[in-house]
């Protein structure tokens, strides 16, 4: 018995990829860039957001046209125009991701990698630049776990590829960054009330101001509280009276409570965070006994202060200081005997950062940064782990301009770990602009992610055994990103990318576990994405990715679609008085580790919403799985004998939002 333990179609409708590729090519029209002056985000068009500065892609102010890796964005405003309620259907509208649902958490995939039930430490999750992901288990908390309400996204930036040149252990495949909005964006109070299926209520109320001295201010606190859903597991319909024919009743419930603050001046951010969630699990993992309470409780908090000044004329200083803990807790019975366990991590960490431009065509970024994870405890009633440790880390970047289209992008970071050694992370980068409205970009990049004090670490005693001699992961990639953009409303991407892993982290099937590392794996694939702002405010989104991950035999890795196409158009409705969201999203089939198949699936999803229904009152109504769809998702060993887990059929989503200025 132990804690929560991380482990590892053809296409339904091919005219959806059809389309994919077809909308790739259907824009050419040109226009003058706009001022993109005083611009709020929320609003922005996507020339205005092309031209904007990116805080993720190199920790440099950089416009998002020149950034070394390939980037997506999703602003405030699709947020509202398609209802994301959570990060976690956020990022599966986005270009090449894919989440994961086994009715505890939301897992993330990309770039080939989506093994079932595995918490995603491979892509980092940054809020206003601070990393999110605990560091017990490494999980970045996507759902109504997470810390943040989808309501204050400014916006959600996407970098593929690895990022450990400027972001360090974890950033493995990719990094997500939210950035949260400022007071100013709200101006006043703002209260939400919402209602949906499951009996599912939430409540959130905001204030937001920027004052006279030029202090901004945002507070916000919500709850939700969900009875959930029944399902019917056809491996737990054994004739076992204390299984009741396979039916899992109210067994899925969750609820949690958030509170989020930031305070800032001209140069300086304070912030702050606090999730709590509670959630019942259906499917009985761990073999605990079907039908009984098994209760997940999940904490996370976090607190930081930024401060960024000019030294010189040609130097720029930039402060990092932040502290977070995450804390979890697990009730469930075997055989009627109550089980309890959990997991503690607290860690602080500061960074500091120098930009110095001293020589021409060079801009230099030199950094230093101190961790301490002084707690990584895992408690059950056998046996107590806790191994801290502490990191250092060096890092230099420089972009050289070679010609006035041509850019040299060099970086390298050196990390030290007091329990898993060292480690060099290099890439380089060529970025060139043939024409003013193209842009090329090939890069290679070098990742590392250390094993989690639960991989490494932990052990019961019986099922599960700890592995100090597990080694680093690696990943090694190749990238080549094509842009173009037309007239101040369109942009296109084309991405190919190859990359490999040594050492990967896999675990032994459970009931016998201990994580080992297994022999290399390789992935190939193309990514496109399209963005267009047409005539009478009609937006349209769509990507599609094709991936091929193998490991060292020639398998196919576990639950990893192939192919996964996206498509987003909105546009308003009678005279602008509503806006309607439309949204369909399609994912081949995938295969777990013991071969069990999961069939492809697309689902189309709908919002309606209306802005000052009443004075001061806006209103937004989604239907996610408009047409009732059927599909399940591949379950994690730890949940067997159930092999798929079903997902959530039609179900409505109505919010009311009142704003008092």
């Amino acid at each position: 018995m132990f804690i929560k333990m991380p482990t590892q179609y053809n296409l339904a409708n091919k005219r959806l990829l059809a389309l994919a590729f077809l909308s790739l090519i259907s824009l050419s029209t040109y226009a003058e860039p706009t001022d993109t002056s005083n611009l709020d985000l929320t609003q922005a068009s996507l020339e205005q957001l092309l031209v904007q500065e990116i805080t993720t892609a190199s920790k440099i102010a950089r416009q998002i046209s020149d950034a070394p890796s390939a980037v997506s964005i999703v602003t405030a405003e699709d947020i509202k125009t398609y209802g994301y309620r959570t990060l976690a259907e956020v990022l599966s509208s986005m270009r090449g991701l894919n989440i994961t649902n086994d009715r505890a958490y939301d897992f993330l995939g990309g770039r080939g990698y989506s093994s079932p039930g595995e918490y995603s430490g491979r892509i980092m999750l940054l809020i206003d630049g601070i990393q999110m992901n605990d560091n017990v288990f490494n999980q970045s908390y996507l759902g109504n776990d997470g810390i943040v309400d989808t309501e204050l996204i400014e916006r959600v930036e996407y970098v593929s590829g690895p990022g450990s040149v400027t972001y360090g252990n974890n950033a493995f495949f990719g990094i997500i960054n939210v950035i949260t909005k400022n007071g100013a964006n709200f101006n006043g109070t703002e209260l939400a009330l919402s209602s949906g299926s499951y009996h599912t209520r939430k409540a959130r109320l905001t204030y937001g101001k920027r004052l006279a001295n030029n202090i901004d201010i945002l507070i916000s606190a919500s709850g939700l509280n969900s009875e959930g859903q029944s399902f019917y597991f056809p491996a737990f319909n054994d004739g076992d009276p204390a299984h009741k024919n396979g039916v899992s009743r109210n067994q899925d419930s969750q609820r949690n409570q958030r509170i989020f603050a930031k305070v800032q001046g001209n140069n300086w951010l304070l912030s702050s965070g606090y999730s709590h969630r509670g959630k019942d699990i259906p499917t009985a993992p761990y073999e605990t006994d079907f039908n009984s309470q098994y209760l997940y409780n999940d904490t996370s908090k976090f607190v930081s202060g930024q401060y960024h000044t000019d030294l010189s004329e040609h130097l720029k200083l930039s402060l990092r200081t932040d502290y977070s803990d995450y804390f979890y807790q697990g009730k469930s019975y075997y055989s009627g005997e109550k089980w309890q366990d959990s997991a503690t991590g607290r860690k602080w960490e500061t960074d500091a950062k120098f930009v110095g431009s001293w020589f021409k065509d060079h801009q230099l970024v030199l950094g230093i940064t101190y961790r301490n994870d002084y707690e990584r405890k895992i408690k059950t009633p056998a046996v107590t782990t806790d191994r801290g440790r502490q990191s250092t880390s060096m890092y230099i970047q420089d972009e050289i301009t070679l010609r006035n289209n041509l850019w040299l992008n060099l970086g390298a970071r050196y990390d030290y770990f007091t329990d898993d050694g060292d480690s060099v992370s290099p890439r380089v980068a060529l970025i060139y602009e043939p024409a003013p409205s193209y842009t090329l970009r090939l890069s290679h990049s070098v990742a590392h992610r250390t094993p989690t004090a639960f991989e490494k670490y932990y052990t019961d005693g019986s099922t599960q055994s700890a592995n100090q001699n597990l080694k680093m992961e690696r990943v090694a990639a190749t990238e080549l990103v094509i842009e173009r953009r037309w007239s101040n409303r369109s942009r296109v991407l084309a991405t190919i990318y190859e990359q490999s892993t040594d050492n990967m982290i896999s675990s032994t099937p459970y009931d016998n576990i201990q994580y080992f590392n297994a022999k290399n794996t390789h992935t190939n694939g193309i990514e496109f994405e399209l963005e267009h702002h047409a005539q009478y405010d009609v937006h349209l989104r769509t990507s599609y990715a094709y991936q091929n991950s193998r490991d060292a035999e020639g398998n196919w890795a576990a639950n990893s679609p192939h192919h996964l196409a996206k498509f987003n158009l909105s546009a308003p409705l009678f005279h602008h008085s509503f806006r309607a969201g439309l949204e369909v999203q399609a994912v081949s089939h995938r295969t777990s580790a013991q071969d069990t198949k999961a069939n492809g699936y697309a689902l189309t999803n709908f919002t309606v919403s209306a802005q000052q229904i009443l004075p001061n009152l806006d209103a937004a109504l989604t239907v996610r799985n408009l047409f009732d769809k059927y599909y399940d998702h591949i379950a994690p060993d730890y949940t067997t004998p159930i092999s798929v887990i079903p997902q959530d059929r039609r179900n409505l989503w109505l919010q009311l939002t009142y704003g008092y200025k």
